[in-house]
């Protein structure tokens, strides 16, 4: 039998709660699930958001840019009705809340959404205790490079989207990339993600996440390629399956 993945709940738990807010880091925590992953970006004035998009449009009752935004008005924000009215009036948290909430309970995969902040990100983590319990990913290999050097003790991890032709043409581009900007993980999107890339990163001593899995036959797969990790919008189907076929 194939070791169980760790579960990592994608935006919290994004399924059923509106992602990035306490409520779903809240409620991933309640399932047990391995690891919670939250998106990190900086307001106008300096503090430290949970916020996918650029914009606030999509997940709240606002308009604009996070960065063309003032902490006092982004915290008047609904992030919750979009997703159902019963979420109605949940906030947009910062990143020290949610370390406050998590306190080593879960591994906190922080992904850095812009360049410039990693430095800010690391003084919340290591004030909140946080080195011993938070991954820091980010799709921009200068943020990863930044952080290792800004505070080598804390692991971070490549995220891998789509690759061009010529690179995908490349044997191991992905665990390439991962290994010159210094990360000791690497997060793969799913439709790329392959036994031979897992194989070998695991070769070079990275561990590997796929994302997002939100199909059984999906994480059956990964699971048997050798994936560490799996990133899921519903952690909870994830875990029930895991738990029954694996050990």
């Amino acid at each position: 039998m194939c070791k169980r993945p760790l579960i990592v709940a994608h935006r919290g738990y994004s399924g059923l709660y509106p992602e990035n807010t306490l409520i779903a880091v809240k409620e991933a925590v309640k399932l047990g699930v391995d690891g919670v992953e939250i998106d990190v970006r900086v307001t106008g004035d300096g503090v430290l958001v949970l916020m996918h998009d650029e914009s606030v449009d999509r997940t709240t009752n606002g308009k604009g840019k996070v960065r063309d935004l003032g902490w006092s008005e982004i915290k008047t924000l609904d992030a919750g009705s979009w997703k159902s009215l019963k979420f109605s009036g949940e906030p947009v948290p910062t990143i020290d809340e949610v370390l406050a909430e998590t306190v080593g309970r879960v591994v906190l995969h922080i992904e850095i959404k812009e360049l410039g902040i990693e430095q800010q990100v690391i003084e919340s983590v290591k004030q909140a205790g946080g080195r011993e319990w938070v991954l820091i990913t980010s799709f921009y290999p200068e943020v990863i490079s930044r952080a290792k050097k800004i505070e080598p003790s804390i692991p971070c991890s490549l995220i891998i989207g789509w690759l061009s032709d010529a690179e995908k043409s490349r044997r191991g581009e992905p665990v390439h990339r991962a290994l010159n900007c210094g990360a000791n993980a690497l997060a793969l999107y799913k439709g790329r993600a392959t036994h031979e890339i897992i194989s070998y990163a695991h070769k070079r001593l990275l561990s590997t996440a796929v994302w997002t899995v939100n199909e059984i036959s999906e994480a059956k797969a990964f699971t048997d390629m050798g994936a560490d990790a799996i990133v899921t919008d519903y952690p909870d189907t994830m875990l029930n399956y895991l738990r029954r076929v694996v050990v």
